[in-house]
């Protein structure tokens, strides 16, 4: 195999078997706070969810606008787009986002009640790196 090839230098090597790949995920230290880009319209928000520190990779997000009582989950529509079919306009937006490792961050009134499609918003807080056992 090609790709064999390009791996042989760093695999370890096991009596009677095929050697192996060893692979370990390595934590995002990120500056500044999670960003999101909220693009759509009235009936279909998409939001690109990124500058996402910690273990970096999100696997539920949820959105609550100011004229909600309740958190909308968030369909991951692809790569880290995630969407949701609600009326949102017109009200303040906060995020929740919840990464691999099951840590959840809130950003509470990210964008203000006056956002608009096509923004990017910061939220004040990012993931940190967890200390290690």
């Amino acid at each position: 195999m090609l790709v064999s090839f390009y791996f042989l230098p760093i695999l370890i090597p096991r009596p009677d078997t095929d050697p192996y790949l060893v692979c370990c995920r390595v934590a995002c230290r990120k500056s500044g706070g999670i960003r999101f880009s909220v693009n759509g319209f009235r009936y279909f928000n998409l939001v690109l969810i990124s500058n996402v520190g910690g273990a970096g990779d999100v696997v539920r997000a949820a959105v609550k606008a100011s004229s909600h009582t309740e958190w909308l989950p968030l369909a991951r529509n692809w790569g880290q787009n995630w969407q949701c079919s609600s009326i949102l306009v017109g009200g303040a937006l906060s995020f929740r986002v919840t990464t691999s490792d099951r840590r959840t961050l809130t950003s509470w009134n990210v964008a203000g009640p006056a956002w608009r499609f096509g923004q990017t918003f910061t939220g004040g807080k990012n993931f940190r790196i967890a200390a290690a056992p």
